[in-house]
């Protein structure tokens, strides 16, 4: 019995590991960009109390710098940013909605009803 219960959970395991979409609403390939730390440089010598200490601290100070400085910074950006990013914007997304219509009007019917 313990041979059938093994078997069974390592074909469960592998047809997770292979499709994990199947067992949860997860999707196929992961998109977004993995959250991972750099380690501070810590000298051989140090303890690990002060290696600790050290490779915390950095994250803090850029955590509050940023919730405060980003309601000042946003309107200035925007207003410099928007005059020289809005005609690019605009050269590269207008072709795309006048081009669509002549694609498809070649194709709108059958060759056997056109006379």
């Amino acid at each position: 019995m313990f041979k059938l219960v093994a078997v069974c959970f390592f074909a469960v395991l592998a047809v997770a590991a292979a499709k994990p979409g199947i067992l949860a609403a997860a999707p196929l390939a992961y998109t977004a960009p993995a959250v991972v730390g750099s380690a501070a440089y810590v000298a051989p010598y140090a303890s690990s109390f002060t290696a600790h200490s050290v490779a915390h601290s950095a994250a803090f100070p850029a955590a509050y710098t940023a919730a405060y400085t980003a309601p000042f910074a946003a309107p200035y950006a925007a207003a410099y940013t928007a005059p020289i990013a809005a005609p690019y914007a605009a050269a590269y997304t207008s072709p795309l909605a006048y081009s669509s219509p002549y694609v498809a009007r070649p194709y709108a019917a059958p060759l056997l009803l056109k006379k």
